[in-house]
């Protein structure tokens, strides 16, 4: 099985615009994710997908494999789905381009879905929640799944709701490494964005709308986000504390 990783990055953000060039300890926030990225054996080949010149040059100057892709993709996964179209592959792994503390294992545990089940043609992660602040923000997706792992439902509200009885079922975060085998992609992508989809901001629940499924296999790890410029500090720290620069 050949496997391709795909860091998308656009320019524009509402929040954060330029954030994968924003500086983390002398570097590029691109440059770590793909550093981490390449800690994996696993991938056969990597690379990052922008629609952006100043992007794109930033990562030739660095070495990094970056390939230039449409500005009209509504999300990472369309823009995933483009480089499955020119690039030979079986699996693409979708890494998210703002997570520059991503643990190389993490990678490794979406792999292993397919691995251990032929069948599977779409995976992510969830992790278990415990802080009441985490399970209540909006921010968090929550995944609610069958007892094979399959979602059922990818949610920003609290699902289960856990309003009635004594005993509360646990809460799962959605964790956005996403792996899809390459016939299936290259579905996805044709399909319109849904209603779900839209309402809840959420991929998977496109392909879910369309009958599909989505296979969810539980991660220990913890990967620290850049949604906002002040996240950055909270990331150099981490960084200090790994002495990793």
């Amino acid at each position: 099985m050949k496997i391709i990783g795909v860091i998308p990055a656009r320019y524009k953000s509402s929040r954060f615009p330029g954030k994968p060039l924003a500086k983390i300890c002398g570097q590029p926030m691109i440059w770590w994710v793909y550093q981490q990225c390449l800690k994996v054996s696993e991938l056969d080949e990597l690379y990052v997908a922008t629609d952006d010149e100043r992007i794109y040059s930033v990562c030739v100057q660095r070495g990094i494999n970056v390939l230039m892709t449409s500005e009209l993709h509504a999300t990472g996964s369309d823009r995933v789905g483009e480089v499955a179209e020119r690039i030979e592959g079986d699996l693409f792994i979708n890494i998210q381009g703002d997570e520059p503390l991503v643990e190389p294992e993490m990678i490794r545990q979406v792999i292993s879905i397919f691995v251990e089940d032929d069948s599977v043609y779409f995976g992510s992660l969830k992790k278990k929640m415990s802080d009441p602040d985490e399970i209540n923000a909006f921010s968090t997706v929550k995944v609610v799944t069958d007892k094979q792992g399959d979602a059922l439902y990818f949610s920003r509200n609290v699902v289960p709701s856990n309003r009635k009885g004594d005993k509360h079922a646990d809460v799962w975060r959605h964790v956005g490494i996403y792996a899809y085998k390459k016939d299936f992609l290259l579905k996805f992508v044709k399909m319109k964005q849904t209603e779900l989809e839209l309402g809840e901001g959420i991929e998977p629940l496109r392909a879910m709308e369309n009958g599909y499924k989505i296979r969810m296999k539980e991660t220990k790890f913890e990967s620290v986000g850049v949604d906002l410029p002040e996240h950055i500090l909270k990331v150099e720290e981490k960084l200090n504390q790994r002495d990793e620069y």
